[in-house]
């Protein structure tokens, strides 16, 4: 390794996600990378602040500044996302490659100009679906793809992620906003982005190689409960090519807790997953059970910088979630927002700390995963203005 050349990595964005990277990178041992510098207007507040400054690193208020007095191999992104379009084409003009975090974009149509520049510049682009890169799902993917599983049925998928009041009024307040003050699209949600993840991985599990499946017929009930123009609490179905049906449970405003857990049913199989087995399990119809591990293991960032990294050495590098994979569920996002958000009557509405939950949504959006209908099709309408 002394002998190799150590690829040069800008961070964009050090605040925020950007510190499960730098957690990652910076446990590294014998790193075959160096930080050359990180971009944030206001890095201070980071939590990898004074770790950055003791080891040197330059921060620069903005990539103009970065650039005018260094290059990189590789660009790790983790800005807003109304930023990111205009930032990973800015990175690839400059001589970089670029890993930048989910989702890809506001706006699907962004991954053709991505993946049309990228190519010119015989850079490569990953966007950052942690699942896409676990061991665990790569392993089920090549299942589905190898027909072991069988045709798809039917996919569902759960989380209950409580927010407080903070993280809906962090950095610029960008969150949960529609658009940005110049215009440009967010469409930032329970959906679009901290569990994006989960109906990303429904249609990338189904997809082809180095794709995703495509939504189809989208419908969703979507509510309103903290102070924000979209929506904090979503059911969601849809269906894939051929048929199969499914379904996307998440809520900011439950009282409790509840990490991601999924049913998957296949012709020859039923895949499950919950936080207390942390064990992705396929039981065959046949009696047979796989076992593929949790997708959670592994690097804080689920590993993708190192496949980042491995990838600015290899010619042939092509990245298993691209922005052409990522648009799936871009284009998923396009079509929730085309349906009505709904509020909820104050009276429902009780504050635990910082954090406002609704009475009875936890409840009836376990009702909803459970039997596989939406959150409209149970009695909590009735608390909805």
């Amino acid at each position: 390794m002394s002998n190799m050349k150590k690829i040069k990595i800008v961070c964009v964005g050090i605040g925020g996600y950007a510190q499960v990277y730098f957690k990652a990178l910076f446990e590294t041992k014998e790193p075959d990378f160096e930080i050359v510098g990180g971009v944030d207007p206001f890095p201070e507040g980071a939590k990898y602040y004074s770790e950055i400054v003791e080891k040197g690193i330059p921060i620069y208020a903005d990539m103009d500044a970065f650039y005018a007095e260094h290059d990189a191999d590789l660009a790790i992104i983790t800005t807003p996302i109304h930023f990111h379009t205009r930032q990973i084409i800015y990175a690839l003009e400059h001589g970089s490659n670029v890993l930048c975090e989910k989702p890809l974009s506001g706006v699907s149509a962004d991954a053709e100009l991505i993946e049309k520049r990228a190519a010119e510049l015989g850079k490569f682009v990953m966007i950052g679906y942690q699942w896409s890169y676990a061991k665990a799902i790569l392993d089920l993917k090549e299942d589905v793809l190898s027909g072991k599983l069988g045709k798809p049925i039917s996919l569902k998928t759960r989380i209950f992620w409580p927010r407080d009041k903070a993280y809906f009024q962090r950095g610029s307040r960008w969150a949960g906003k529609l658009r940005a003050s110049d215009g440009t699209v967010i469409n930032d949600s329970v959906a679009a982005n901290a569990c994006a993840h989960y109906i990303h991985n429904m249609l990338f599990v189904c997809g082809e190689r180095y794709l995703a499946a495509e939504p189809k017929n989208v419908k969703a009930d979507l509510v309103r409960v903290n102070d924000i123009e979209n929506f904090d609490n979503a059911t969601v179905s849809f269906e894939l090519e051929g048929g199969a049906k499914c379904l996307f449970v998440a809520a900011h405003s439950t009282k409790i807790n509840s990490n991601p857990m999924f049913e998957y049913r296949f012709e020859n199989a039923t895949v499950s997953y919950d936080e207390n087995t942390k064990d992705i399990v396929a039981r065959f119809t046949s009696g047979e059970e796989k076992h593929y591990g949790n997708p959670f293991a592994g690097p804080s960032d689920g590993g993708k910088s190192r496949v980042a990294i491995d990838g600015c050495r290899n010619p042939d590098f092509k990245p298993v979630c691209s922005p052409y994979t990522a648009a799936a569920h871009t284009r998923c996002i396009e079509a929730i927002q085309t349906f009505p958000i709904r509020e909820v009557k104050p009276e429902y509405i009780k504050e635990n700390g910082t954090k406002l939950y609704v009475e009875g949504l936890t409840e009836a959006m376990s009702r909803c995963y459970d039997e596989e209908i939406m959150l409209f099709d149970t009695d909590f309408k009735e608390r909805l203005i």
